[in-house]
């Protein structure tokens, strides 16, 4: 009995992934008939039970104010990076440069990872390359970078899309992580200023 009801639980903790499966494949075939859902909600149970994917824990929250918040800001982003990208391509295209900008991440969340690495990459002119699990750290190629001054700018605007990602959607526990991290990186900068 206890197997059984260990299954359940096991399909119930999965079931979230396999809509959402099922959502993506109405949305590709853009027909939300009921045909169209019952065999999306077949091929989307079908492959995770063939990929034997791991259940994986998500601890997530959402907090109404800071996601409007985020996407305001990356709407926001969107806008003036597409006007920007628009005026050095029109205007002085061989002065455009792009540049790779490694910017460690104050949260160790798989989920919330994944979730800023994927928001940088809808704003014109950022594009994740490499998001180091172990690390911490995403690799972003940005665009334009005129100079030197330029890629604090750019670790600034990530680490505003990771904090905004993280107090819309983060747990308690990734919210306290994430200020707890926040502190001591300050903490750190500011006894290098003192050194110097």
């Amino acid at each position: 009995m206890n197997a059984v009801n260990g299954a359940g639980m096991r399909l119930l903790g999965r079931l979230p992934m396999v809509l959402w499966l099922t959502v993506m494949w109405a949305v590709l075939w853009g027909d939300a008939s009921p045909g169209t859902l019952i065999a999306g909600f077949a091929v989307g149970a079908g492959c995770y039970v063939a990929a034997r994917l791991p259940h994986l824990p998500v601890r997530l929250r959402f907090r109404p104010l800071w996601a409007v918040r985020l996407a305001v800001r990356i709407l926001w982003d969107l806008l003036a990076s597409s006007v920007q990208m628009a005026y050095f391509t029109f205007d002085r295209p061989h002065r455009v440069r792009g540049a790779i900008v490694a910017v460690p991440l104050r949260t160790d969340s798989d989920l919330l990872m994944a979730m800023v690495s994927g928001g940088l990459s809808l704003v014109t002119g950022s594009q994740t390359i490499e998001l180091d699990r172990e690390g911490g750290v995403i690799y972003v190629h940005g665009i334009p970078i005129r100079g030197e001054g330029d890629v604090p700018r750019l670790r600034r605007d990530v680490r505003r899309i990771e904090e905004l990602f993280v107090r819309a959607f983060g747990s308690t526990a990734d919210i306290a992580d994430f200020e707890a991290t926040e502190h001591a990186m300050h903490a750190a900068r500011a006894a290098g200023r003192e050194e110097r």
